[in-house]
């Protein structure tokens, strides 16, 4: 039984690279028992201690108690210790704009319009694409895109991350 270490980082990106990253077109991953010192209970409102997180499918299949769900899991089961990392659920944004050129330091509504009427489709398409990946490696598995990413581009986006064509997190398409 192999029982890679990782120095403490945020657990979130390596459960959602482990449950949300595999795709249509890759092969099934094998099963993965991840090790966490401590994992967030949202429902309780308490950290556990000594959790065990049971991957399958690309699905949790069992969460608890390291030593209970290693009891319930395959023998040969590939185990991932975290080290003293926390484990989280995926979190959620209610506003995204994954498909636009938004600039951090706040640029006028007219700068936008520009810079919206200038890229084509096809760019604001890998654009998206690109921000999908990224926000899914710092932990988001859902996002609600608010727009403007032209006609119907968030739901093309979506659809391709439903369809296994790239990686992302569940897109709601406002």
């Amino acid at each position: 039984m192999s029982t890679p270490s990782l120095s403490p980082l945020a657990i979130t990106v390596v459960v959602t690279l482990t449950v949300a990253m595999p795709t249509a077109q890759q092969p099934a991953a094998k099963p993965m028992l991840i090790r966490a010192s401590r994992l967030l209970d949202v429902r309780a409102g308490v950290y556990r201690s000594a959790q065990g997180l049971w991957i399958e499918d690309g699905r949790i299949r069992q969460v608890g108690a390291f030593d209970v769900v290693r009891a319930a899991a395959p023998k040969d089961i590939v185990v991932l210790d975290l080290g003293r990392a926390v484990a989280m659920p995926g979190l959620i944004d209610c506003h995204t704009h994954l498909l636009d050129a938004m600039d951090p330091a706040g640029s006028s509504t007219d700068d936008l319009i520009l810079t919206l009427a200038r890229e084509s489709p096809a760019k604001r398409a890998l654009r998206g694409a690109a921000m999908a990946r990224e926000i899914l490696e710092a932990g988001f598995t859902s996002v609600r895109n608010v727009g403007h990413s032209g006609i119907d581009g968030d739901v093309a986006l979506r659809d391709a991350i439903r369809s296994g064509w790239l990686p992302g997190p569940r897109i709601v398409a406002a």
